[in-house]
């Protein structure tokens, strides 16, 4: 099975530091890798502006929540999206999970960290 980050610098030809799900759920987030070259707020944005795309759909950012899950440190971001249909446009909002703990672990104080 092709990996996800694969999947994204094949479609978009960008290399994100992730591993792990798709973010779909608390239970199946992407998982954040440390790298001192990005900080996990631009990943977690790049990675939505890809599935966006990939999606054919527009987004919003709504908010952002830090959160414990079984002992690891997420990111939940809420967006909205609007889909174009035939007839419709449809508009929903959506959850997508983000597991940022090596980047606390290792970044305690980390200026990127943000509440909404």
């Amino acid at each position: 099975m092709i990996s996800l980050r694969k999947l994204i610098n094949e479609d978009f030809g960008i290399d994100l530091p992730i591993k792990g799900s798709t973010g779909n759920s608390i239970d199946n987030p992407v998982i954040i890798e440390w790298s001192p070259d990005d900080d996990f707020v631009s990943v977690e944005f790049a990675y939505l502006r890809c599935i966006g795309m990939a999606r054919g759909i527009e987004w919003k950012f709504i908010s952002q929540k830090q959160l414990s899950h079984n002992g690891r440190m997420l990111d939940r971001l809420t967006i909205k999206t609007r889909e174009f249909g035939k007839s419709e446009i449809i508009t929903q909002q959506e959850n997508y999970y983000f597991d940022i703990t090596e980047w606390i672990e290792k970044s305690p104080s980390d200026s990127n960290i943000r509440e909404n």
